[in-house]
């Protein structure tokens, strides 16, 4: 039995050499493979090819060597794509770009792997005078920093081809990886300005919205903001991620921050805030804000509109009804504003109905003409929006009181 056991232990240790040797032959065909003369594209993607079952063998899977030459190849690679690109050559944009991603994720385990801490006699880390850190030694981290440093940039453009070709995971990513990189402080080659990695981090924020990853699209555009990059559309962006997600409490916050920044110069900003004061009936502070707001854009019908509900919040609908005059005098087609006079119609309609001491076709003579005052506004509002309930309910109302049974029928059928 011992004697087996040593014939198996034998044969195991003799099938493992065979293995390591097997993957040191593929590193060695990898390396022989890209130092011909005439390389292109596919003579790279085999040597890769090549390299590839090293990457996973338990034999070779944690040399730093190993995947020192993957990123070689990877980039050597995307330098071929660059040149055939100059002269003219037709090249696969995706492919490319997904290039240099893999450089980069083949540097980090490279990377990792290469940097072995120096011990001292007891076995402890030797620790560097000047820096204070553990001192280590490498083989392959210089190579490796190198080319990724001369391709920096290439990061940041490969983002911007690929979020072209709607590519919104390897934008990304590529644009994730240019910041990573800038913000390492081991080299300083690697130092951007601050102002271009804060650009960046935006755009990886809109190609987090595309691919529909709103939560992490916020967290972006809000890096980029406090980074530096304080444009219009770092806000705009993000209110409407806040707005899909429902954080009503964050969408007040950042229209404050960006109404104190840009003022009046859009009204989206304050419609935001002043909604957010009338549900919380603080009239007084909606009502501060929207002259403000209609001082400086006198002619934006939204705005007069938001006015005549503040007034009729506080006071009552005729007291408002001015305000939702004037904004569909701006614009016959808001359909909020032409509800609202419509409805100042039908209340006043109502209570006339209601006060009156008449009845029968007295009634109807007195107070008919008013419903057919509303009619012209509803209509066109229910023709814009007609799903809002309220106006539904009101049509059907006016259409039974004047007996015009065909609309009546119609509105019916369509709900």
């Amino acid at each position: 039995m011992i004697v087996k056991k040593i014939v198996i232990i034998c044969c195991f240790s003799l099938l493992m050499g065979i293995e390591a040797m097997g993957q040191q032959l593929a590193i060695n065909e990898a390396k022989k493979a890209i130092s011909g003369l005439t390389m292109t594209v596919d003579s790279y993607n085999k040597a890769f090819n090549k390299l590839k079952p090293a990457l996973s063998s338990e034999e070779t899977r944690d040399r730093a060597e190993v995947w020192a030459l993957a990123n070689r190849i990877k980039v050597e690679q995307y330098d071929k794509y660059v040149d055939n690109r100059r002269v003219g050559k037709k090249v696969d944009l995706k492919a490319m770009g997904h290039t240099l991603i893999d450089a980069y994720e083949y540097s980090l385990k490279a990377l990792e792997l290469d940097t072995v801490r120096i011990l001292d006699k007891k076995g402890q880390p030797v620790i560097d005078k000047k820096t204070r850190r553990p001192r280590v030694k490498t083989k392959y981290s210089k190579e490796v920093v190198n080319r990724l440093v001369e391709h920096h940039d290439n990061y940041r453009i490969a983002g911007s081809e690929l979020y072209n070709i709607k590519d919104w995971d390897g934008a990304y990513k590529a644009w994730d990886y240019y910041c990573k990189m800038a913000a390492r402080t081991d080299d300083p080659r690697w130092i951007k300005p601050d102002s271009v990695v804060a650009e960046v981090r935006y755009y990886q924020g809109i190609a987090a919205w595309q691919k529909t990853d709103t939560i992490d699209a916020v967290r972006l555009f809000s890096v980029a903001r406090h980074s530096g990059y304080n444009h219009k559309e770092a806000y705009d962006y993000a209110l409407v991620c806040l707005s899909d997600l429902g954080n009503d409490a964050e969408v007040v916050k950042l229209a404050w921050e960006a109404y104190l920044k840009f003022g009046t110069s859009d009204p989206q900003y304050i419609r935001i805030l002043i909604n957010d004061f009338i549900s919380r009936e603080d009239y007084s502070g909606a009502n501060d804000l929207i002259d403000e707001a209609v001082a400086a854009n006198p002619n934006d019908d939204e705005l007069f509109n938001l006015k005549g509900l503040i007034i009729e919040s506080r006071d009552d609908i005729y007291e408002a009804f001015p305000y939702y005059q004037r904004c569909i005098e701006l614009n016959d087609s808001n359909a909020s504003g032409l509800f609202n006079v419509g409805r100042y119609f039908y209340n006043k309609a109502m209570e006339t109905r209601q006060k009156s001491s008449l009845y029968g076709k007295r009634l109807a003579n007195l107070v008919n003409p008013i419903y057919r005052e509303a009619l012209p506004y509803l209509e066109k509002s229910y023709a814009i929006n007609p799903k809002n309930p309220d106006l539904i309910n009101a049509l059907r109302d006016i259409y039974y009181k004047l007996g015009e049974a065909d609309k009546l029928q119609a509105i019916e059928s369509a709900q």
